[in-house]
C-alpha cells in the first residue's frame, strides 16, 4: 500500500478541514444577511422597535461568533494543515494575523455598543454611520480570509502574497 507523499494531506484531514472552513464560511453568509438586512431606521419610535433590537442581538452575536471561530479554530487549522503540507510560511501568517486585527478591534467595538440594550438604546442614532464603518473593515477581513483558505487549503504552492492597499 503507498504512503502518501508529505506535500499530499491524507484525505480525512483536508476533509475534515474542508467541513471546518465550509461551516465557516456558511456563518459568513448568515452574518452578511443579518447585515443586509437590517429594520427601517427612518421609524420615528426606532428605541421602541423590538425587531430592530433582536435584530441587532443577532447581529452581535453572529459576529462574535464568526470572529471567534476564525482565530480560535480556523486559522489554526489552516496553519497546522499548511505545516503538514510543508506549505507553512510563518511569517506570512503572522502578517496576515496582524491585518486581520483592524476588523477584529471594529467587531468587538461594535459589539461593545450594540450587544447590550441599556448601550443599544444610547447608540441607535449612531448605528448606519458604524455599520458602514464596520461593513468596510469586514470586507477587508473576508478578503484577507479568502486568501488564507487559497493559500494553504486549496493552493498546492507556497503562499501568495498579501494584496496591499
Amino acid at each position: 500500500m503507498a504512503r502518501p507523499s508529505p506535500a499530499t494531506p491524507t484525505l480525512p484531514q483536508w476533509q475534515r478541514t474542508e467541513t471546518l472552513v465550509q461551516t465557516w464560511l456558511k456563518e459568513r453568509q448568515q452574518l452578511l444577511a443579518l447585515l443586509c438586512a437590517l429594520p427601517d431606521m427612518n421609524d420615528a419610535n426606532v428605541e421602541d422597535n423590538p425587531a430592530l433590537h433582536t435584530h441587532i442581538q443577532s447581529l452581535c452575536q453572529t459576529l462574535m461568533d464568526y470572529i471567534s471561530a476564525g482565530y480560535f479554530e480556523i486559522y489554526r487549522e489552516l496553519a497546522v494543515e499548511a505545516r503538514s503540507l510543508k506549505r507553512d510560511n510563518p511569517g506570512w501568517l503572522q502578517e496576515m494575523l496582524h491585518r486581520l486585527e483592524d476588523s477584529t478591534d471594529a467587531a468587538l467595538a461594535f459589539n461593545e455598543h450594540y450587544d447590550q440594550a441599556a448601550r443599544r438604546q444610547c447608540s441607535l442614532t449612531e448605528l448606519p454611520e458604524k455599520m458602514a464603518s464596520l461593513l468596510e473593515k469586514l470586507e477587508e477581513r473576508f478578503m484577507l480570509e479568502d486568501q488564507l483558505i487559497i493559500s494553504f487549503h486549496l493552493q498546492g504552492s507556497q503562499p501568495v502574497r498579501p494584496v496591499t492597499h
